[in-house]
């Protein structure tokens, strides 16, 4: 091999790597789900908010309820959430007004799920995480 073939050999192998290397260090994403009910009653239509308690490693997941009350979280386009432990917020809200210039969102769950420091709200997320059971009360 010449010289010339070996130094683009090399420089191949490092303009690579980075990419090699980006696909091996990616975060790991835990399958979750749950159900979420408000005095006993399935709530639908809620988003229940999943916010990391260390920012450096975690990213903000969700998931909207369906009608049985019933969510699958996610982050972002990735199904599931990045192991660690959560604040968990819930939101509904419902928009009223029947023009752009009259239109308003209002949080029409109880005000002390709102905030995921305040909520009193949190789960540690593992491998084979067990569903979640969000029994609130108003």
């Amino acid at each position: 091999m010449t010289f010339r073939a070996q130094i683009s050999v090399v420089f191949s192998f490092f303009l690579l790597l980075p990419f090699a290397l980006v696909g091996c260090s990616g975060p790991s994403f835990v399958p979750l789900e749950g159900v979420l009910t408000l005095d006993g009653e399935a709530v639908e239509g809620a988003t229940v908010c999943l916010t990391p308690k260390n920012r450096e490693v975690g990213r903000d997941a969700a998931g909207t309820t369906d009608a049985n009350g019933r969510f699958v979280v996610s982050t972002g386009s990735d199904p599931g959430c990045i192991v660690g432990e959560y604040s968990i917020s819930v939101l509904k809200i419902e928009q009223s007004g029947d023009s752009i210039a009259t239109m308003r969102a209002k949080n029409v769950f109880p005000e002390q799920y709102a905030d995921p420091a305040s909520s009193g709200l949190s789960v540690d997320v593992r491998k084979n995480a067990e569903p979640l059971k969000l029994d609130l009360t108003n």
